[in-house]
């Protein structure tokens, strides 16, 4: 498994596919994450099913648990589990990628 993550519009998608011509990517994963908790879900139980069901996936997810904290709990429970969720996939990925304007900067 591959991850590519980064800030919102920093190119992590179109850099995930590029160097990645051909291989399933699963897009905005963080969206994914909201989904699955708002309908009462763990969030690092839907990582680990992601992981074993696509072992050769390249995740792609924006970084949400930078900058201003939100006032609303809900917002608050989204950051958090976007970020447990992403430790479980980039613990079991080969390799990280953090995307800043477009550039890749591999952190594993």
């Amino acid at each position: 498994m591959k991850l590519y993550i980064g800030g919102a519009y920093q190119g992590q998608e179109e850099l995930a596919a590029l160097e990645n011509p051909g291989a399933e990517i699963v897009y905005a994963f963080h969206e994914e994450v909201r989904r699955q908790t708002d309908a009462g879900r763990d969030a690092r139980a839907f990582a680990a099913q992601i992981c074993a069901e696509k072992p050769n996936a390249v995740i792609v997810a924006n970084e949400v648990g930078a900058g201003i904290v939100p006032i609303d709990a809900r917002d608050r429970a989204f950051r958090e589990a976007v970020g447990r969720a992403l430790c479980v996939i980039a613990q079991a990925c080969d390799e990280v990628v953090r995307v800043v304007c477009g550039i890749g900067v591999r952190i594993k």
